[in-house]
């Protein structure tokens, strides 16, 4: 067991600074950068989803929603294509239900959400219904929990 702690050690040091050298990362878990270099190839070849976390407002996003979009089967793939090509769509899937095709967002502004789903989504003939649910605040993402923002006051007060 020991030894299996020590392979994920490499991971967790990682967490706190992705762009760590080896070096460091070696000097974190008393290890070698050569021993760490393995281990870290290692995981990300089985074991480990490398995944960036951005904070998206220094992206200039400022507007964040989940369509739940409704249409008919036949155009599912059709329109989920048109939709993969919209640089503001960031993730969409077929799923069942009445939502078929849910889709996050990431617009600059409300006002960019609004032309998205008035002009691109309006322009796509196939959509019966589209539901939308604004992100106002996001806990975790990627796996990583976020810190609260200083704005939002703590539940329960």
């Amino acid at each position: 067991m020991a030894g299996r702690r020590r392979s994920w050690a490499p991971a967790a040091a990682l967490e706190s600074d992705g762009r760590a050298p080896y070096t460091e990362l070696a000097r974190q878990v008393d290890s070698t950068a050569l021993t760490i270099r393995r281990r870290t190839e290692r995981l990300a070849g089985r074991a480990v989803r490398l995944a960036a976390e951005v904070d998206l407002a220094l992206l200039g996003v400022h507007a964040e929603a989940q369509l739940w979009i409704t249409l008919a089967l036949h155009a599912l793939d059709r329109t989920a294509q048109a939709l993969s090509h919209n640089t503001q769509i960031r993730f969409t899937a077929a799923t069942t239900g009445p939502a078929n095709l849910p889709a996050t967002v990431a617009a600059i502004d409300l006002h960019a959400l609004q032309d998205l789903l008035t002009d691109s989504l309006g322009a796509l003939q196939d959509i019966v219904a589209v539901e939308t649910t604004p992100i106002l605040n996001t806990a975790k993402r990627a796996g990583l929990l976020r810190a609260r923002p200083p704005h939002v006051p703590p539940r329960g007060r």
